[in-house]
């Protein structure tokens, strides 16, 4: 008598790396969807460990669960013809990573400092985003509704929301549209 087969975990092992790697950036949308679903909501704190971060001297919150590592600042091979916020690439735990400066996405064209720091971020392909300085950690902000986008960060398509920590508004940072131009650019 034959019985049922029953799933176990090589079942849901993908098929292949770009399999894993499709179904990665499917998870992130969802994970943008859900905080700009949360944020419009309002009046409650956001959850999770949030980095409030510096760059063209504008702060705001990144989540620390889409940042994997914080490097120090390191040279950058440069890609040919690439836009100015693309600094060129690097090699990071034997990984290559996009290095994308936050500083020239808000409109400032300038060398970083040599004391900046890369986050880099969860997704594929890996991006780096180079800091100017990173504040600390910030547990739970509070979902602030209303108001504008601070100045200078309104090109930037990168803020999903507005959160208060310590009586200032920042903006909630969502680096899913970098990662994304950096694939289209990559491609």
């Amino acid at each position: 008598m034959r019985t049922a087969r029953t799933h176990d975990a090589a079942d849901t092992v993908p098929d292949s790396r770009s399999d894993l790697v499709e179904r990665l950036c499917h998870l992130e949308e969802e994970l943008s969807r859900a905080q700009d679903e949360l944020a419009r909501l309002g009046g409650e704190v956001l959850p999770g460990l949030h980095l409030v971060v510096e760059a063209a001297g504008r702060r705001g919150l990144l989540a620390a669960s889409r940042v994997q590592e914080i490097v120090r600042l390191v040279a950058f091979e440069p890609r040919p013809g690439a836009p100015p916020a693309l600094l060129g690439t690097f090699l990071w735990r034997g990984v290559p990573v996009v290095a994308v400066d936050l500083a020239a996405l808000l409109g400032v064209h300038r060398e970083p400092a040599l004391d900046a720091q890369i986050a880099v971020l969860a997704g594929a392909p890996v991006v780096g985003l180079v800091l100017d300085r990173i504040h600390g950690l910030h547990e739970r902000p509070v979902i602030h509704l209303g108001g504008e986008v601070p100045a200078g960060w309104e090109a930037a398509r990168l803020v999903h929301g507005l959160c208060t920590v310590g009586g200032e508004v920042l903006p909630l940072l969502d680096p899913g549209p970098v990662i994304a131009s950096v694939r289209e650019e990559v491609a």
